[in-house]
């Protein structure tokens, strides 16, 4: 039996071929516990220190989290590397891994 070509409006609409977009996953270990409003800081750190400038969203806590381009389109590898040196250089955290770029909208599909 043949495959169907999907039209591309359907590719579009489905983030499929030349639309797919891409992000990544984040993993952090805390040395120890935040207290107050420590943890809320932190992420709001996070987010206006590197995330929105890069034109970035994030979902997720300290612990792991998912980062996408805003608006549509794909993170790159240069986002990947400044989300991880931003980590990196909290001394709050023992551990940062920054995932591969995998797609954003289906979990199973890789880059």
């Amino acid at each position: 039996m043949a495959k169907h070509q999907r039209s591309r409006r359907l590719r579009k609409k489905l983030h499929l071929d030349e639309f797919q977009e891409l992000g990544f996953d984040i993993e952090t270990t805390l040395k120890e516990p935040l207290v107050g409003t420590a943890e809320e800081d932190l992420l709001i750190a996070f987010v206006e220190g590197v995330i929105e400038p890069r034109g970035l969203i994030y979902g997720g806590g300290l612990a792991c989290g998912y980062v996408c381009k805003a608006g549509g389109g794909s993170a790159t590898n240069e986002d990947r590397e400044a989300v991880r040196d931003w980590l990196q250089t909290r001394a709050v955290f023992s551990a940062v891994t920054v995932h591969d770029l995998s797609d954003a909208w289906y979990a199973s599909l890789t880059a």
